[in-house]
């Protein structure tokens, strides 16, 4: 059996407070799947969207799932700007950058909240150049 679409849904059902009506969401992401072995890394990845975009109206989100592949071995340049410091990658040779490339490309919807192996939360977006890859440290709550 040939997988060539993967449909993932996932919903949810709450009550703000006991004054409000009970409130369902429910979202389904359909993707083309044109590489077997990138199934599983397909359904890891759309499965961390459908949670980002479930937990999006809590105060604090939860990130998304342990990427399939390690951001901290990508050569990352510090930067700062008026809104403060970020990193940025053009890590063109390391095949994790690659992977992290196509990853935002293809099924995170150009932007992921990733927690890192010491328990760092970081918001990891690709640019619009749509080669050079940013990330910013979230504040620990």
């Amino acid at each position: 059996m040939k997988v060539q679409r993967l449909v993932v849904g996932k919903g949810k059902t709450s009550r703000p407070s006991d004054a409000e009506e009970w409130e369902k969401e429910y979202y389904e992401i359909e993707a083309v799947v044109e590489d077997q072995a990138e199934l599983e890394n397909a359904k890891v990845a759309l499965k961390g969207l459908l949670d980002g975009w479930l937990s999006s109206s809590k105060p604090a989100s939860k990130p998304s799932p342990k990427l399939p592949f390690d951001v901290s071995r990508i050569k990352w340049e510090k930067r700062s700007n008026e809104k403060g410091e970020f990193e940025v990658a053009e890590d063109y040779d390391s095949t994790d950058y690659k992977q992290l490339l196509k990853f935002l490309q293809e099924y995170a919807g150009g932007c992921i909240n990733s927690k890192d192996s010491e328990g760092n939360t970081w918001f990891i977006w690709l640019y619009r150049n749509g080669s050079t890859i940013g990330r910013k440290k979230r504040k620990q709550a």
